[in-house]
């Protein structure tokens, strides 16, 4: 197979067959496996069916009982992972609604079909991953739609399973986040040492790791030297596939998520994980923020006290760093004449730390052995399907608007695949830092090809047969960037 075949399928609709709750294609097609058929058509089976064929995959079987797409990629006896990204169960965004928040079931589903068809009865499915720590997982599971998905295959007797990866998720009680541990999860620690983006760094910058709403003293201790760390869910390890089903959309801290960003995901715990270098970049203090301000340090400060005070389970200690950061911020908008800080928290184009997490994790799936050691070779097989029926732009990933556009896309390189995703978006690739992290890092390659070798494949002409520097100004999608990155991650304009 030709890893740098993105296939871009478009629908005709931009809708989720919401009254067909497993999932069920309208058509029995002829490699389907099941009796179960919707009354109602189902573009996204569709269109998930039609990637495939876009891709060429068992081209020779295609439209028979014997045509098994994925058989080149999983084999009987697998165990395979899918990987949506379920980042948060709501919205932020009150009208943004959940469809262009998540990974919706209905594609997922359709995966599925064909990863039965390609195990042969046999193996062993888990569909997993570790959203945010505020998620209620159950909330995805029942009202996003995920339970009917998953009983159904139950009852058809496949060995299937969904799972929450995270050891540490929050609850709110008395104002205050209140950390659960859930002792049954299970992780490997992974010092991923020289092959790490951070190591070398100066030893100025790990003191300095953040990742927003976590103990701010315990990241430096996974990143410094040496010792390079992450905890990574023992499901993604124990994986001889992964399929990546990410819901490409804004972001940020990143400028986009995609395939490679979706990666967050696969750890047990997230303070193994930077994501901005606390002060600002004026002075080179940090990537948290632009500029220097006065009123950004007294608020980061705070923010480090109340994520301690957190910890220590000191309620009134949070109250008091969250009434000040409240006072301090509002101070600042006044000062600058109620204009909006978009610049904050490390979500801004000027983030560079991230990136670097994002690089790592991608390595360590790609080349950590089952127990978690870094090998020279390729451990494992992984597939990319998207969810783009309906996305989101502006303010991602947990507060995004809808931007329906009605495509599902399949690849099996995530760098390319990503720089196909954001040119479609309408953002220039080279303006992303993940995307220039992946390409620049030497150890452990990610991808071998050249952008010019990127092909894509579709229904849509102006699409198909192209490569992405090729696609016209007037076909891509204009996504609107968030505010942090408004104005930078968009193409020049050379007209």
């Amino acid at each position: 197979m030709n890893d740098s075949i993105v296939a871009v399928y478009k629908m005709k609709g931009m809708a989720y067959p919401s009254e067909n709750p497993t999932g069920r294609p309208k058509e029995s097609y002829p490699e389907y496996l099941f009796d179960e058929i919707s009354e109602k058509k189902n573009e996204v089976y569709e269109a998930v069916r039609e990637c495939f064929h876009l891709m060429a995959l068992d081209p020779f079987n295609y439209g028979s009982e014997f045509w098994n797409p994925l058989g080149d990629i999983i084999k009987p006896g697998n165990t395979v992972l899918l990987k949506p990204n379920l980042v948060m169960d709501f919205n932020q965004n009150n009208d943004g609604g959940t469809e262009c928040l998540y990974t919706q079931p209905s594609v997922v589903a359709a995966v599925i079909d064909y990863v039965v068809i390609a195990l042969k009865g046999t193996g062993k499915i888990v569909v997993g991953d570790a959203p945010m720590h505020a998620c209620v997982f159950n909330n995805i599971m029942n009202q996003g739609g995920y339970k009917s998905v998953i009983e159904f295959y139950i009852q058809k007797g496949i060995n299937i399973e969904m799972v929450d990866f995270r050891e540490l998720s929050t609850v709110t009680k008395d104002g205050m986040p209140i950390q659960i541990i859930n002792s049954s999860s299970s992780g490997t620690v992974i010092n991923i040492g020289e092959a790490s983006e951070f190591y070398n760094a100066p030893s100025t910058e790990s003191p300095k790791y953040r990742v927003t709403t976590y103990d701010p003293r315990i990241l430096p201790q996974h990143h410094h030297g040496n010792t390079q760390e992450y905890y990574v869910s023992n499901y993604v390890l124990d994986a001889d596939v992964v399929i990546n089903m990410p819901k490409p959309k804004t972001h940020r801290k990143a400028g986009i998520t995609g395939a490679l960003k979706n990666l967050v995901g696969i750890n047990v715990r997230k303070e193994y994980l930077p994501h901005h270098i606390k002060g600002d970049a004026e002075s080179g203090a940090g990537d948290e923020y632009k500029d220097r301000s006065l009123a950004k340090r007294i608020i980061s400060n705070l923010y480090d006290y109340q994520n301690i005070c957190m910890v220590k389970k000191n309620v009134s200690g949070y109250k008091i760093a969250n009434f000040f950061i409240k006072w301090v911020y509002r101070a600042h908008i006044i000062r600058h004449l109620g204009k909006r800080d978009v610049y904050s928290e490390g979500s801004w184009y000027g983030n560079h730390t991230i990136s670097r997490t994002i690089t790592d994790l991608n390595k360590i799936l790609l080349y950590a052995d089952k127990k978690g050691k870094l090998q020279e070779t390729i451990q494992r097989k992984c597939f990319i399907v998207a969810d783009v029926v309906i996305s989101g732009e502006k303010e991602g990933p947990v507060s995004p608007s809808p931007k329906p556009v009605g495509i599902v896309a399949a690849g099996m390189n995530p760098v390319y695949f990503d720089e196909t995703i954001a040119t479609l978006m309408g953002f220039d690739i080279e303006k992303i830092p993940t995307l220039q992290c992946v390409r620049k890092s030497k150890d452990l390659s990610l991808a071998s090809k050249d952008t010019s070798e990127i092909i894509l494949k579709s229904n849509v002409k102006q699409y198909s047969g192209k490569h992405i520097k090729e696609i016209e100004k007037e076909d891509i999608l204009n996504f609107e960037p968030t505010l942090g990155w408004k104005g930078y991650i968009e193409p020049d304009n050379t007209d």
